[in-house]
């Protein structure tokens, strides 16, 4: 099993607080968890681009429904209810490259941040076992209540 599986939430965390990636790369190996270098610089390169999206999306409670407060509005043609948007990292078994993807689920009403998570997960693992990939990690990254928009006649 890869090293590089358990990084994530730390990676994370070491980019929203401004730590480099040499410094965090640097911690892990300290306590014995680093992996091959070049994964975890992709791996921080990615957990930082999740944090500039997603700054304090990332860390909220992920057994609470988003408030409205944390909902955005996503003007659609028919769509109504609201999308959710999980973040997929996943490391090919074959080549160690890391990528990341995107998982939306739409329901009447939000759900709690860890259902969408593990909506994602579960949606995606077919997929994941088809190209030979594993998950390295999953983050609930926004919330958008979808309202149709009035076509001009």
């Amino acid at each position: 099993m890869p090293r590089i599986l358990g990084l994530f939430p730390s990676a994370l965390n070491a980019a929203s607080g401004g730590e480099s990636a040499r410094a965090w790369i640097r911690q892990m190996q300290s306590i014995d968890m680093g992996a091959r270098r070049s994964e975890m610089f992709e791996l921080y390169k990615l957990a930082k681009g999740i944090v500039a999206r997603s700054p304090e999306e990332i860390f909220r409670d992920i057994t609470q429904v988003p408030t409205a407060s944390e909902i955005q509005v996503w003007p659609t043609r028919k769509a109504e209810g609201f999308a959710q948007v999980v973040t997929l990292v996943y490391r090919d078994r074959t080549t160690g490259a890391l990528a990341q993807t995107y998982w939306k689920t739409s329901n009447a009403q939000p759900m709690k941040r860890e259902t969408a998570m593990a909506t994602a997960i579960s949606a995606y693992a077919d997929h994941a076992e088809r190209y030979n990939q594993d998950l390295v990690g999953a983050v609930h990254t926004s919330t958008y209540q979808q309202i149709p928009f009035q076509q001009a006649a």
